[in-house]
């Protein structure tokens, strides 16, 4: 099994067309492979639900990291 310390991210951009092709050297190679969509979709469900800030809470972080 790869660890995260042994791979390499890549991006790429390939027709639609070659996406089968791309899928099944993955597949013969035990790479993984995730589109852009499924990626952000991961990411989003790892956020939190409910966030309890005011706009002041907001307000008071963004000056706190601009006017340090």
């Amino acid at each position: 099994m790869m660890t995260a310390t042994m791979t390499q991210g890549v991006y790429l951009n390939i027709p639609r067309a070659d996406w089968t092709l791309l899928q099944e050297l993955v597949s013969r190679f035990g790479w993984q492979s995730q589109t852009r969509e499924q990626l952000l979709e991961e990411f989003m469900g790892t956020r939190p639900q409910n966030i309890d800030l005011t706009e002041d809470d907001i307000m008071n972080e963004v000056r706190a990291v601009r006017y340090q």
